[in-house]
């Protein structure tokens, strides 16, 4: 599962290097992206759900941090 840590960037950065990234998922594969930016994830979620992405809130250790798993639609 790939995994991407976007700490420390901030909008527009973490959005186009999560598509990057994206491109090159299969559609068995799921991505796992760390940040701690709170729009980022507001806009990260978003983007994704708008390309037909799944987004998954996952919990992290700390309050500071997001952490989200992101996989192709299956249907």
């Amino acid at each position: 599962m790939p995994k991407i840590d976007v700490t420390g960037e901030v909008c527009p950065r973490p959005v186009l290097i999560v598509r990057e990234q994206l491109s090159g998922l299969s559609k068995d594969e799921e991505l796992v992206v760390i940040g701690d930016y709170e729009p980022a994830k507001k806009n990260l979620t978003r983007t994704c759900e708008k390309h037909n992405y799944n987004v998954r809130v996952q919990d992290t250790d700390s309050e500071d941090e997001f952490c989200l798993v992101i996989s192709q639609n299956k249907s």
